[in-house]
């Protein structure tokens, strides 16, 4: 195995990892009481419970969610950090299953108390940590089965990542830009789910060496990064009107090499959002076949 395959598989190395707990750090058990109405909150969250084929008990989502449920059929509880109690409870929810982003306390407090299950998943973007995620929501569910389906799946998503990754000559340099008119752009560094999908398909975040999570920079010092590739939300690139117009309200982007060459990329808004997940493994897999394509 050469450094840069090991390099590559050690970004998704198996850890040791606590019991599968709810919230206040009670094992979890297989529900046998039905019916489960769960509330889910957070897109990745949202897209296991769908992947395990679990979206029968799922009664409401949040509104990072809705990617996965594109004919609005399924209430939506507002943003996951801004939840409301009186909201929840009138869905008569078993289970409130989230990440430890989602919030406020008060509401998280009140829901116990009323007794609802509150859950929050395993963190963290390692392959063991991903699938401990989607161990819990299978014992929680009752979809073993498909869970291991899913990690084997998975499982072979991450090793042909690796694979491509050491076959590529050199690691093209690439930014994740928020933007937005008449603002300076975000950019992503470190410890932020695009920085760990540019690592899975073989590029380099240059922005993660100077700051973690988003950081607002002018637009001469992305230019002084030089990215070969820049990626944007497609939410974002809609909103503009296409790549085309990003360039006519930013032309000092054409300064650098991603826009030179016109490699800035749409990306889909849900697989940037919460832990790694199927998602997120394949938006890596889309940015390391363009990888290859260009040669880099």
């Amino acid at each position: 195995m050469t450094k840069r395959t090991f390099s590559a598989l050690a970004l998704l190395a198996s850890l040791t990892l606590p019991a599968l707990a709810s919230a206040d750090n009670t094992e979890l058990t297989s529900i046998n009481a039905e019916p489960l109405r769960l509330i889910s909150v957070g897109a990745n969250v949202t897209e296991l419970l769908f992947a395990l084929q679990a979206d029968e008990s799922v009664v409401a989502i949040d509104s990072t969610s809705r990617h996965y449920d594109p004919q609005g059929s399924v209430p939506q509880v507002g943003y996951h950090r801004q939840l409301s109690s009186e909201g929840l409870l009138a869905l008569a929810p078993s289970h409130l299953i989230g990440s430890d982003e989602m919030g406020p306390d008060t509401t998280l407090r009140q829901l116990k108390a009323s007794g609802v299950e509150v859950v929050q998943l395993v963190k963290g973007d390692k392959q063991a940590q991903l699938f401990a995620r989607i161990d819990q929501l299978a014992t929680l569910t009752q979809r073993q089965p498909q869970a291991e389906q899913l990690k084997q799946q998975l499982a072979r998503q991450i090793t042909e990542l690796a694979q491509q990754r050491d076959s590529l000559h050199s690691q093209p340099a690439v930014l994740f830009l928020m933007l937005s008119e008449g603002r300076s752009p975000n950019v992503a560094g470190s410890n932020t789910p695009v920085d760990t999908i540019i690592a899975l398909a073989g590029g380099h975040n240059p922005a993660r060496q100077h700051f973690s999570s988003y950081k607002a920079l002018s637009i001469e010092a992305i230019v002084e990064q030089q990215p070969q590739y820049l990626l944007v939300a497609e939410r974002t690139v809609n909103s503009y009107g296409g790549v085309e117009q990003i360039l006519a309200k930013h032309p000092l982007l054409a300064a650098t090499p991603a826009g030179a060459r016109g490699q800035i990329i749409s990306v889909p808004s849900h697989a940037l959002i919460g832990d790694v997940g199927p998602a997120s493994l394949a938006l890596a897999s889309t940015l390391s076949q363009r990888f290859h394509k260009d040669a880099y």
